[in-house]
C-alpha cells in the first residue's frame, strides 16, 4: 500500500533538491563574472535553498519514522 503523505514528500524534497542544484549552477556560471553585490545575492539563494532541501529532507525522514511507511 502506498502513501500518499510520503509520496508528497518525496515530490517535495525532490523539487527543493531541484532548486537547489540549479541555484547552485547558476553561482558557479556566474561566479568571477559577476560584481560582488550579484555574488552575495546568488550566495544567499544557494544557501535559501539548501535550508529548504535540508528541512524538506528532514520533514520526509521524520514521516518515515513516524508513521513506518
Amino acid at each position: 500500500m502506498t502513501c500518499v503523505e510520503k509520496e508528497r514528500l518525496v515530490s517535495e524534497y525532490e523539487t527543493t533538491t531541484s532548486g537547489f542544484a540549479a541555484c547552485l549552477t547558476e553561482l558557479q556560471r556566474r561566479m568571477g563574472v559577476c560584481s560582488k553585490e550579484e555574488y552575495e545575492r546568488l550566495h544567499r539563494e544557494v544557501d535559501e535553498a539548501r535550508v529548504k532541501s535540508e528541512q524538506a529532507r528532514l520533514t520526509l525522514e521524520q514521516h518515515v519514522a513516524a508513521h513506518g511507511c
